[in-house]
């Protein structure tokens, strides 16, 4: 039976060219600590410091103190390539790299930055400036680790070792933005002849070619105050504000190429311990049969109990395309979630946890984020039917 080690180094992997990013020229590390203390499930280690203004990279070991110097945990941001590289070194091989994460690249050259790393049972937790990066896997034991150090473009830097009890560490930047409530509980009917519109701006409907500057740089199109949320975006709401009656309205524009974006009604902005999500809504462009454009594998499912309930799936037209604008409304009747993408129903989520306990919106993937409203599902005068009603239910409100 092959060992772990021997296991490791069938899978190791690094062309001579990739491995120079490996080696600094000033071999002596910007910080060392080799008196870190056991580690265990919860151990939190935060680096923080200065990017040099010219910044070409710098990484954060985790080592273990043996003669070949094991590195159980490489991170590695590469402003030049704008991808933070995650390895493992045994024996003095490095193992195949890892880089690729859902989070946009969020350092600056001449900026702070600040990086987290917790320890769990299962792997390495990654944030950069406050927002959850990556998870890496254990490739070697954590529990012989003894040595934190930091090398290569940074100063003035410090760690803090902390045993926490939720993950990430917040900064302000990174704190939930209040949704904007527009409901008045006074007001729950209005006239069959208005018709709801949609207020995106016009200008976000389009798609140009790239306006270039005399640098060639890309310009704008959009004035200052267009450029959306920012993902992954986190949206906190008072509580018990998805009650029946109530929707939560998502304006945005789908990217060019989309794979997948979510959208979790969840109970907290944690990523560890895993939060209760009320309602996982994932649209998987990749995986649609071929056909019209905007055809997509959509998911629906709920954390609850330590793991996910039984996914449900289903194949839709959903009113989604590339490039362009959606409003996507995701409604609180008395027993499920109902979703309508332009005014059209897509489909329903049967609640598994109460709404009543959701106070975040949590929106991540392949979208352009214009605007989250909390909004009412108004009655219309002269029919027991709200504005978005399932023509699928012959039953009434």
């Amino acid at each position: 039976m092959l060992s772990f080690l021997d296991i490791y180094h069938e899978l190791a992997w690094l062309p001579s060219e990739i491995a120079s990013f490996y080696e600094y020229p000033d071999a002596v590390p910007k910080y060392f600590n080799d008196q870190i203390g056991q580690l265990s499930e919860g151990i939190s280690f935060t680096v923080t410091g200065n990017l040099a203004v010219n910044c070409e990279r710098f990484s954060i070991n985790l080592v273990h103190n043996n003669v070949t110097r094991d590195v159980a945990l490489h991170i590695n941001p590469r402003l030049p390539q704008n991808y933070i590289v995650r390895n493992t070194k045994v024996q003095d091989i490095w193992g195949s790299e890892e880089v690729s994460s859902a989070l946009p690249f969020l350092l600056t050259r001449g900026d702070k930055f600040s990086i987290q790393v917790l320890v769990t049972d299962a792997c390495y937790m990654i944030s950069v400036n406050g927002q959850h990066f990556a998870a890496y896997k254990h490739r070697i034991p954590y529990r012989d680790v003894s040595i934190l150090e930091v090398k290569g473009d940074v100063s003035n830097v410090e760690m803090q070792r902390t045993l926490v009890l939720t993950y990430p560490q917040r900064l302000p930047e990174s704190e939930a933005k209040n949704i904007e409530l527009h409901i008045d509980d006074e007001i729950d009917e209005i006239d069959a002849s208005v018709e709801e519109t949609v207020k995106i701006p016009h200008e976000w409907c389009l798609i140009n070619a790239p306006i270039t500057q005399s640098d060639g740089s890309p310009k704008s199109t959009h004035s200052s105050n267009d450029f959306g949320l920012t993902l992954p975006y986190y949206g906190a709401l008072p509580p018990n504000s998805l009650v029946e009656g109530r929707c939560l309205k998502i304006e945005g524009r789908v990217r060019l190429l989309p794979h997948s974006f979510y959208i979790n009604l969840q109970k907290g902005q944690d990523i560890w311990p895993h939060p209760v999500v009320a309602f996982h809504l994932n649209p998987r462009f990749s995986k649609a049969s071929s056909g019209a454009l905007g055809k997509a594998v959509v998911c629906r499912n709920a954390w609850l109990n330590g793991a996910w309930a039984e996914e449900e799936r289903s194949e839709f037209d959903t009113n989604f395309r590339p490039g362009r604008t959606f409003s996507l409304v995701i409604v609180c009747t008395k027993d499920a979630y109902e979703v309508y993408v332009n005014r059209q129903f897509m489909t329903d989520f049967k609640y598994k946890v109460s709404p009543a306990l959701v106070d975040t919106v949590y929106i991540q993937g392949d979208v352009k984020l214009w605007n989250v409203t909390l909004e009412q599902n108004p009655l219309i005068k002269g029919k027991n039917v709200r504005v978005y009603h399932n023509p699928l239910y012959t039953d009434e409100y």
